[in-house]
């Protein structure tokens, strides 16, 4: 097949046309519908940034980004949130997608922000473009009787407030390196344009008057009329909570035969496993889309994030980045803060795509070295792993 050497050009989309062009590209790049996908995009309008691939004249490929924040060392860091990247089929293998991650990179740099994090089709596209793997999202299935014996102090609400339930998730989550600090208008873009026929239920555990815990879920009919709970957020804050909300799930067992967790919405080192009598028999975990992440302002996100307090040393960088080219850098960490500045040796060399794995606590120095990912001498990488000891990485957010 003969390859258009046309230039591609990438720009803001503007109004309903754009929308609904982007719309149809999406839909028929993933198998959807634009119906639904103009449901989501006229949701997110106000807050995100819709870029347009356009060749002769055509939208061909496009990407959206969500300003959030984003936990590291217990500080949440100026993120924009990648999604809804998509290049029409008739379109592919023609430089679309290799221009859309370079403006990508550009445009969230030039938001003020520090990290680009995103969920991946395709990890070898990100990769290229200077993102790595930190996880990938985990499906938990559980059998629902398996849960119907778990209790809890307290009692289950339906349709709780979702600034409190905010406000107690932002305290809890930021414990772990990678949950998004969500902006007020982030469930009314990810949560409230879902499809009409799914049933969905929100349900807090209280204490008392205190909001403890909560679950979102959906409720999916299955062949033979059984249903099955699709659990997309989970948070307990105590043990009464956690044993009230999975109680609660289990008490469906009548109608539904599992409950799934998807999209790591329960930790990938479960509490199910000490909760349940016989955890290898009543749960199958399987793995979905990768998180990847990416660093595209390293002094933004050096300094922006927190350090164990206890943390101290100074590491020279050399950063190969394949959109913005070779940096060299020194990181100087102590009493909980960070500081960079230009130069060094390089004693260290690496992609960005390492460094930001290493930054989420998904990807220890030494193992990036013994992979090939890393370079540097063993004294200087064991600086580097003693400056985020500790950190666990965890992205329970999709989107």
């Amino acid at each position: 097949m003969q390859r258009d050497s046309s230039p591609v050009e990438i720009r803001d989309g503007q109004g309903d046309d754009d929308m609904r062009h982007f719309a149809e590209v999406d839909a028929e790049s993933f198998a959807g519908h634009a119906a639904a996908n103009m449901r989501w995009l006229a949701a997110a309008a106000p807050h995100a940034t819709l870029r347009l691939a356009c060749m002769e004249g055509d939208v061909v490929g496009g990407y959206l980004l969500l300003p959030v924040g984003q936990f590291f060392g217990g500080r949440p860091v100026q993120a924009q949130a990648v999604t809804a990247v998509a290049v029409h089929p008739a379109w592919r293998r023609r430089g679309v997608a290799g221009a859309l991650m370079r403006d990508c990179v550009a445009v969230a740099r030039d938001h003020g922000s520090a990290l680009a994090p995103l969920h991946a089709a395709t990890v070898r596209l990100y990769r290229r473009w200077g993102w790595e793997v930190c996880s990938q999202t985990l499906r938990q299935t559980v059998r629902t009787a398996a849960l119907s014996g778990l209790s809890g102090s307290g009692r289950v609400r339906a349709k709780p407030d979702r600034g409190a339930i905010e406000t107690m998730r932002r305290a809890h989550v930021g414990r772990w390196d990678g949950p998004l600090d969500r902006p007020d208008w982030f469930l009314s873009v990810e949560w409230d344009p879902g499809e009409a026929e799914t049933p969905r239920f929100e349900y807090g555990w209280y204490e008392g008057d205190r909001l403890t815990g909560y679950v979102r879920y959906e409720s999916e009919r299955q062949a033979g009329g059984w249903i099955r709970l699709r659990v997309q957020e989970f948070i307990w804050t105590t043990l009464d909570a956690l044993g009230g909300l999975l109680g609660f799930l289990g008490g469906q067992e009548s109608q539904s035969t599992d409950v799934v967790f998807v999209h790591s919405a329960i930790v990938d080192a479960s509490p199910l496993q000490w909760l349940l009598p016989e955890p290898h028999r009543d749960t199958e975990l399987s793995g979905f889309l990768c998180w990847m992440q990416r660093i595209v302002d390293i002094d933004a996100a050096m300094t922006a994030r927190g350090w164990p307090l206890r943390a101290s040393g100074r590491i020279e960088l050399e950063v190969t980045d394949p959109v913005t080219g070779v940096d060299r850098l020194v990181l100087e960490v102590e009493r909980g803060a960070a500081r960079v500045t230009p130069g060094g040796s390089g004693a260290i060399r690496c992609g960005v795509g390492a460094f930001s794995a290493w930054y989420s606590s998904a990807m220890r120095a030494q193992d990036a070295a013994r992979l090939g990912l890393l370079e540097g001498d063993a004294s200087a990488v064991g600086t580097m792993d003693g400056l985020i000891a500790g950190g666990l990485p965890w992205m329970p957010d999709f989107f």
